[in-house]
């Protein structure tokens, strides 16, 4: 399992495009591993089938140990690169669809379409395989060399860790409560947080602990400081609330529910109060700047 870990890691670092810029629909994105054989290589190909005009890139252990030997534990990355991977952008509202080779185990597709929402790519076909089982960090290291290379920015660090930290504590969720519970509770939170954006440590883990009420789950201390703190760092991280919110509530029945509910509209409501006052001040200022110039 924590060799499956780096490729969940690594699918978060689709969702840099926020930050630097978004891939057009249509654009298609193929990341081989360099220690492919030819043999297997071919293979690959047959089987991923890109267009003419993909656009492809080669990625070492080396690059798998510099984009992400600060996140990760060597032993999770390993020493070859060898798994791929193809990403398709589609039309605007198709969402996000993640398909998984048999070779890629333990970590479900729930569990990649989550940390995909959190890092704000919103309508892709994903598809990661590779020779034999493996991690799939070379894949998805990939994806981080291509979108770097296509924007010219680096991808920030911190989106980076907190995407890696969710696909471990969704992983981890999933082996205790089940995949559609792991992926229901975690949607739920996402929506919860946005709505309210809790203002610290305390008021992020009542607010966990409302939904697992919710669930009528029981967290061990150990998995609820998990959650705790990756929702603690994820607020304290440039992305993308309203894309969150919106993404993770067409995932997730519970946190759709919650949306559509009493409470869920009061707090959008209050939400958009802080919103609008804050719109209405800005206003201000330019109001005066008028009557002073």
């Amino acid at each position: 399992m924590k060799k499956i870990n780096t490729l969940l890691a690594l699918v978060l670092c689709l969702a840099m495009l926020p930050f630097t810029a978004l891939a057009k629909e249509g654009t298609t994105l193929v990341t081989l591993g360099e220690d492919l054989t030819p043999r297997e290589k071919e293979a690959i190909l047959k089987e991923l089938d890109p267009p003419e005009d993909a656009d492809y890139v080669t990625v070492s252990n080396k690059e798998e140990y510099d984009y992400l030997g600060d996140v990760l534990p060597a032993k999770n990355i390993g020493n070859k690169a060898i798994s791929c991977a193809i990403v398709r952008y589609t039309p605007e509202g198709s969402g996000i669809h993640v398909k998984l080779s048999p070779l890629v185990k333990v970590i479900k597709e729930d569990a990649y379409r989550n940390a995909l929402i959190t890092a704000g790519i919103k309508d892709a076909d994903i598809y990661v395989t590779a020779p034999g089982n493996v991690s799939g960090s070379a894949a998805l290291t990939g994806l981080f060399k291509s979108y770097e290379k296509k924007t010219g920015k680096k991808i920030p660090e911190d989106v980076k860790k907190v995407a890696n930290k969710e696909m471990i504590v969704t992983s981890s969720l999933t082996e205790e409560v089940g995949e559609d519970t792991a992926n229901d509770f975690m949607n739920s939170v996402k929506v919860q947080m946005a709505e309210q954006m809790p203002q610290n440590e305390a008021e992020v883990r009542d607010l966990i602990q409302n939904i697992e009420n919710q669930y009528n789950i029981n967290l061990s201390e150990g998995q609820k400081t998990q959650v705790v703190n990756l929702f603690n760092d994820m607020k304290n991280t440039n992305i993308d609330w309203d894309n969150i919110k919106e993404q993770a509530g067409k995932y997730s029945k519970k946190a759709m529910d919650y949306i559509n509910s009493e409470e869920g509209q009061e707090n959008l409501k209050k939400a958009k109060g802080l919103l609008q006052r804050f719109i209405d001040w800005i206003f201000s200022l330019f109001d005066k700047s008028d009557q002073e110039g």
